[in-house]
């Protein structure tokens, strides 16, 4: 065995010079961030911008349904979109979807075959997604979207 005459060489970060502590970020400019991300999510109609989502993933699931031998890879492009909605749940004041697409995706990551229960609780999940945007289910205190959330994260601990 030979040795090897090695040099390690760390590249400098010229990043650094660009960015300030960011412990003395301006109030100001953190108060008018969140403002104009207010005003935009004000503007936004989500139920409308998720609608082909929706659509895809119901898709997805019919697929699924109709030839199991698809249900690994049918679970996996409604986790990606529910993985979206979710995101989209967070940003635009609609955290029944941020809760419901977390469990849908905690249920259907690594599921590669699916049960007739396994369907029915994938088909409840995006039910239920459509159900708080259609009746447009934003912000906190909704009681039965809560329960519904609540059912569905039984659902969920109970099946994996």
């Amino acid at each position: 065995m030979t040795k090897k005459n090695i040099e390690i060489i760390h590249p400098t970060n010229k990043l650094k010079q660009y960015i300030t502590d960011p412990r003395s970020l301006s109030t100001t400019a953190i108060a008018k961030a969140e403002a104009a991300m207010q005003k935009v999510a004000g503007s936004i109609d989500l139920a409308k911008e998720a609608d082909p989502a929706l659509k895809e993933m119901q898709a997805a699931y019919q697929a699924m349904k109709a030839d199991r031998g698809q249900a690994q890879a049918q679970s996996q492009r409604i986790y990606n979109l529910t993985h979206d909605l979710r995101g989209l749940g967070s940003n635009f004041n609609y955290p029944l979807i941020t809760r419901i697409g977390g469990s849908l995706c905690r249920f259907i990551e690594g599921l590669e075959t699916a049960s007739d229960t396994q369907l029915e609780i994938i088909r409840a999940h995006i039910d239920a997604i459509r159900a708080v945007l259609h009746n447009k289910m934003s912000g906190e205190g909704h009681a039965i979207g809560i329960q519904i959330a609540e059912g569905l994260e039984t659902l969920v601990r109970e099946e994996r």
